[in-house]
């Protein structure tokens, strides 16, 4: 059994670059909490207000609120609109606890949510990309399989691109822009027009922007740069995710298009809190009950909660307990993949 072009597609959340020196969410909450007590005492009456209400509000649900940096910036971003947003002609009046807090002040929720999204730029550049130089192992799969990886990241950060010919381990990136020094706008045909010939080792999706991404004001265009922009170009929480022109709109498109022609989802440091996300990856699953996610995560992971997230065969779940940097290094070959689908007897294929 040898898997085919498309067989295989990647999805890295946060785990996937804990090893490189990036915290993950719930750890840049911890940073922000401790801010609060000294440079940020401003914000605290505010974040404490926007915490509480999150947590009260999926509690109703009977839910547990799942509440990290992408929730408050989503949060953030809507307060912000204040009369501009759509459902404000419908609400009576503001939380009284709310009104106490902000008052007439709404710049403090637009200072609140620059200072986070400044300090967003500092997490998710390490001091020291060679830390993330595990991601080079994606070419020794990428030759063993001998067709282009498609890797779909909910990631702001360059660690893969960062370690493009790290030790030898040089690869070609596709990421949807243009090339010329001086036009390096986004081009979605850069990833359909591409002949065999020409193709890269990796496709590389970045769901949720990237800190070298940069829009212009004027023509809504979106290029990417040298350096990172005063104001990446990136989007917060699960609830707005396509109301944004491309390359959203394009990305998430091609995740749900490559997810269910997929056999094999590789979900490497992903917390399973996006609901689009799991969705779409539950969508797949269910139309072809032969296909399989891998689940890679440091952290305990219970199957059953997987299962009952995604609501597919629990056969269909294979989970991994691994760092991203160990699993790179050591187990991600096209061997073990093989391996997550025996056949039944010789003369049987799945793939």
């Amino acid at each position: 059994m040898n898997f085919r072009y498309d067989d295989i597609v990647f999805l890295l959340g946060a785990g996937a670059s804990a090893d490189a020196g990036i915290p993950v969410s719930n750890k840049m909450i911890e940073d922000i909490e401790t801010y609060l007590d000294n440079r940020w005492a401003k914000y605290k009456d505010l974040y404490y207000l926007i915490k509480s209400g999150v947590q009260y509000s999926a509690g109703l649900s009977g839910k547990t609120a799942n509440f990290n940096v992408e929730t408050l910036l989503f949060v953030l971003e809507e307060l912000v609109q204040k009369e501009e947003h759509l459902l404000y002609p419908f609400i009576g009046s503001w939380n009284i606890k709310f009104n106490e807090v902000v008052k007439d002040n709404f710049d403090l929720i637009k200072y609140f949510q620059n200072d986070i999204k400044q300090e967003l730029q500092k997490w998710v550049r390490p001091r020291d990309y060679r830390r993330a130089d595990y991601f080079k192992y994606l070419k020794r799969l990428k030759d063993e399989l001998t067709f282009p990886l498609r890797i779909f990241t909910l990631n702001y950060d360059r660690c893969i691109e960062e370690n493009n010919n790290r030790r030898g381990f040089a690869f070609s990136i596709e990421r949807g822009f243009e090339e010329e020094e001086t036009n390096r706008v986004w081009n979605y045909k850069r990833f359909d027009d591409t002949t065999p010939d020409a193709e890269p080792d990796i496709y590389l999706y970045k769901l949720h922007g990237s800190i070298d991404w940069e829009r212009d004001e004027e023509t809504k265009v979106v290029s990417c740069i040298d350096g990172t922009p005063t104001n990446p170009d990136l989007i917060f929480g699960t609830q707005n995710k396509l109301q944004f022109a491309d390359p959203y709109l394009y990305l998430f498109s091609a995740f749900r298009f490559h997810t269910l022609k997929a056999k094999l989802i590789i979900c490497i440091g992903y917390s399973f809190s996006d609901e689009h996300i799991n969705g779409l990856i539950s969508q797949a699953l269910k139309q072809n009950e032969n296909s399989k996610i891998l689940v890679i995560k440091y952290s305990d992971n219970e199957k059953n909660d997987i299962v009952e997230t995604l609501r597919v065969n629990e056969n269909q779940i294979e989970v991994y307990q691994s760092s991203a940097k160990d699993y790179f290094e050591n187990e991600l070959t096209n061997e073990n993949l093989i391996n997550l689908f025996p056949l039944e007897d010789e003369d049987e294929e799945i793939l």
